[in-house]
């Protein structure tokens, strides 16, 4: 993609012409960040909040002036770059000790007089949730709302200026202390800042409970979680246009909402030690430690069991393994899946399987593995329809959503306006005309992380968005995925419906693709398959690349 860095900008701050790399929103020249979109006097006011700010236990990047002394120029702003990148849950206590000091810094600055009276969701969501607002919620999420507000009570701590986005601005580099970017400033306690980030990680980074221990030493931490999540929820309501990306929004958050809940009324959350004594009645052996899983992007519930008799098993319970447990009943003992142990369908569905060692799985595709896998979906393939797998249905265009309302795929920064524009009919007309149902097994999420490869053995783990549907929509959603993660291009293995399976892939990952402050991982994960099937589509297509 060109960059659009205006020229005058490019002067104002000393930017030899050339090409820039983009990072995000933002233009990087060397040790310089431009970004654009930056009012006058908002940008000028973080530059100045920023240019004196120091540690210790944090470190920020520096607002750099324009050679006429401003902060601002022409919705520009200049900024050092810093080292690191985010890593929001394995670095979670040392995100909580930087994000206290960098709160400690701020005490005693005052609030500029715009802050909070913006109309963007996140202004208007946060006045429902502090100031009692009326906003009108999405039906999806409504009740979820509901019971949030109903268990608010006062609380008494002072505001101070926070940074309302931490979980994925905080930069981690080793041998400095974690950098804090992107202030995204409101007027609130200070443990309001974790709180948020607390939620995001608990809804789409599948972080275990136990990570609010960290905020054991918050006051009034409950009711900043409880806040902090009907928070977000309205947000997502205003932000989300579509009933499909609503209810995704609802399956993350709704445990969340339990684990709250229970926590105000005392009680722990719903589980473990049941579920351990219900896994060791399955296996004939005592369960002696339950240990949550909390990498990889699944809903389910995921932890690995420590057995009496020695050794481990893999246990998945709640979201999709219904859908897993008929997979593994139809298929039986092949070598391509984990080897199942036990598996229940009450009190809920759970699935107990072999524990894959970690260091199988997949990080670089090989063209071995690139053959070995297409070998293996085409065993999945000429399988026989399993019972108790759901068909893929009609999905809808999802392009006719993106007209509608183009901001969430915009704001992937994966193509321009005018680019979107020009061509949207043209990829709607394309993604129409994909065919999708068929009579063959499909896994539908084949990619590095669910492919486990050792001693000659290849695994296909997590069947839960299995369905029955049209082989290659299959094998075209894993050559994009292949691609994003270093891997061929789409072209090497495409086939009949490739133009239309393109399309209708690249449509689809605005809708399944969180706020990039949510869960930046997956936001990344899922603008590059964006980047891929859309660069993809445009190729078959034979119009201009996204710019």
């Amino acid at each position: 993609m060109t960059d659009d860095v205006p020229a005058r900008v490019r002067a104002a701050f000393g930017v030899p012409s050339g090409p820039l790399l983009r990072t995000g929103s933002c233009w990087q020249a060397g040790g310089l960040v431009l970004k654009p979109g930056q009012h006058r006097v908002v940008g000028s006011w973080l530059a100045d909040t920023y240019v004196d700010l120091h540690g210790p236990g944090f470190r920020v990047p520096r607002p750099v002036r324009a050679r006429d002394g401003d902060w601002v120029v022409d919705g520009w702003a200049a900024w050092t770059a810093v080292s690191g990148e985010p890593d929001p849950l394995a670095r979670w206590p040392e995100l909580v000790a930087a994000g206290r000091s960098f709160h400690s810094a701020l005490v005693g600055l005052p609030a500029p007089g715009w802050l909070g009276r913006g109309r963007n969701r996140w202004a208007v969501a946060e006045r429902a949730v502090w100031d009692g607002a009326a906003v009108e919620v999405a039906p999806e999420l409504a009740d979820l709302v509901s019971g949030l507000r109903s268990a608010i009570r006062p609380v008494r701590l002072p505001n101070q200026l926070i940074h309302g986005d931490l979980a994925g601005n905080v930069l981690f580099a080793a041998g400095q202390p974690p950098a804090v970017i992107d202030f995204s400033p409101s007027w609130r306690p200070a443990g309001y800042a974790l709180a948020i980030a607390a939620v995001d990680l608990l809804a789409w980074s599948g972080a275990p409970p136990d990570i609010l221990d960290e905020l054991s030493g918050e006051d009034d931490v409950d009711q900043l979680l409880v806040r902090a999540l009907m928070w977000r929820l309205i947000t997502e309501s205003l932000g989300r246009p579509d009933p499909d990306s609503r209810l995704a929004v609802r399956r993350a958050n709704e445990p969340v909402v339990n684990l709250l809940l229970s926590r105000l009324r005392g009680q722990p959350p719903a589980g473990d030690r049941r579920l351990a004594k219900l896994v060791g009645h399955l296996l004939g052996d005592e369960v002696t430690r339950l240990r949550p899983v909390a990498d990889g992007f699944s809903r389910a519930a995921r932890h690995v069991a420590d057995r009496a008799a020695g050794g481990s098993v893999f246990v998945k319970t709640g979201e999709g393994v219904a859908v897993e447990l008929a997979v593994y009943e139809a298929l039986g003992d092949r070598p391509y899946l984990p080897r199942l142990l036990a598996a229940s369908r009450e009190p809920e569905p759970m699935l107990v399987l072999e524990a894959l060692e970690p260091g199988g799985w997949v990080r670089e595709w090989t063209p071995r593995l690139v053959e070995a896998t297409g070998r293996l979906l085409h065993q999945v393939h000429e399988l026989s329809a399993p019972p108790g797998v759901p068909r893929v249905g009609s999905t809808g265009n999802p392009w006719t959503l993106i007209a509608a309302d183009p901001t969430r795929l915009l704001s992937m920064d994966v193509c321009s306006e005018d680019w979107l524009t020009t061509h949207l009919d043209l990829l709607a007309a394309a993604a129409a005309d994909a065919h999708t149902e068929g009579d063959s097994l499909i896994h539908r999420d084949v990619c590095a992380a669910n492919l486990w490869h050792h001693d000659g053995r290849l695994v296909l783990a997590d069947w839960a968005s299995a369905a029955i549907g049209d082989p290659w929509l299959d094998r075209h959603l894993w050559l994009v995925a292949c691609h994003a993660e270093g891997g061929p291009a789409p072209e090497s293995g495409q086939g009949p419906s490739a133009v239309g399976h393109a399309a209708l892939i690249a449509g689809l990952q605005p809708r399944l693709t969180p706020a990039r402050t949510a869960n930046r991982p997956l936001f990344d994960q899922r603008r590059r398959r964006l980047q891929v099937a859309l660069a993809w589509a445009a190729r078959l297509l034979r119009i201009p690349p996204p710019q």
